[in-house]
């Protein structure tokens, strides 16, 4: 099979003005409608897939699909080497620093990102930046374009994060932004991805922290049938977040919401071990108070030990003085007699 090599205008529209407003603040302009030499790439067939884990600070990464071993297969093209090579996308976190801060713009134009003007936003821009990942998507392997009719589906099925997530393009020298994924609106939410094309968008992200988008990507082949595949698109966002971190939480499955904080894990770790009750003596009925009976219910279990001993003691002293007084009683009826 040979390379494809492809060019995708529209997106490329307009790029130069959607960077001006996301650092400057000011609402788009219109500009010339030039092509972006840097969405011009070939795909070879056969290109390496390898399986480690990597961390990716800067420089150009796709997602797209390829067929291992005749299994449609989503992947990450890692362009930062030459040759190229693929990799699994829960093992590649892109990880955004102080680089890819930018305020947010004030224009109406911007108003779904639901932040004030000048906000901070960690952004992986549509056009590359320095010192900033560069994450697109591209349907140009050649057994792909072969099997697919007319395009792909990538579609975003749950996202576990500290902030909300944006995806959009800025197409057309003065229209809006095109919104493809909304992490605040319900999901799913699916983009459209042409046969053979390039594409870079703008993916936005309102606060630091891990970030995992469960995605999926899907198409219609030319022999009837239809391919998908499953995977997870970790970030770690802020300068501060840990990477090694992300892909051990996309490893695991985790929710980033539930990650203790650094104090939590600090305390935790310092804090002394005790000894626990049985689950059976400690557990709470069922009822109102069962979720946060737990504790109350074990302080009534240690006060009802000697709460229960005195009660015994005192019904033994009060047997013991009845039997007394009844034997004193019988020595004054006979002394009487």
């Amino acid at each position: 099979m040979t390379p494809r090599t492809t060019r995708n205008p529209a997106a490329a529209a307009c790029v130069a003005a959607l960077a001006a407003a996301l650092v400057t603040g000011a609402a788009p302009v219109a500009v010339a409608d030039t092509d972006d030499p840097a969405l011009e790439q070939t795909v070879e067939s056969g290109e390496a897939v390898v399986g480690d884990e990597t961390v990716v600070t800067d420089g150009h990464v796709d997602i797209g699909p390829r067929f291992l071993d005749e299994e449609w297969t989503m992947l990450a093209r890692d362009d930062r080497e030459v040759p190229s090579v693929w990799r699994e996308p829960a093992r590649t976190v892109l990880h955004l620093g102080d680089a890819a801060v930018l305020p947010a713009p004030d224009s109406p134009d911007f108003e779904f990102l639901g932040v004030e003007p000048g906000t901070p936003l960690h952004v992986v821009p549509q056009t590359q930046a320095p010192d900033v990942a560069w994450l697109g998507w591209n349907t140009q392997d050649p057994a792909i374009v072969d099997a697919i009719d007319q395009g792909a589906t990538l579609r975003l099925d749950a996202v576990d994060g500290p902030g909300e997530v944006f995806v959009f393009l800025q197409e057309g020298v003065t229209g809006p932004p095109n919104v493809l994924w909304d992490s605040g609106e319900p999901l799913p939410q699916e983009l459209w991805m042409e046969v053979n094309t390039h594409v870079h968008a703008n993916w936005v992200f309102t606060e630091p922290g891990t970030y995992l988008l469960d995605v999926t990507m899907l198409a219609d082949l030319t022999d009837g049938t239809q391919a998908e595949d499953q995977s997870t698109l970790v970030f770690a966002v802020g300068a501060d977040a840990d990477p090694d971190q992300a892909l051990a939480l996309a490893a695991e499955g985790a929710d980033p919401a539930d990650e203790p904080s650094d104090q939590t894990s600090t305390e935790a770790e310092s804090a002394p071990a005790t000894a626990s009750a049985p689950a059976s003596a400690t557990s709470a009925p069922n009822g109102p108070q069962a979720d946060g009976a737990s504790d109350g219910g074990s302080t009534l279990l240690w006060w009802a030990v000697p709460a229960g001993l005195l009660l015994v003691l005192f019904l033994v002293l009060r047997a013991v003085r009845a039997r007394r007084a009844r034997a004193v009683a019988d020595q004054d009826a006979e002394a009487g007699r």
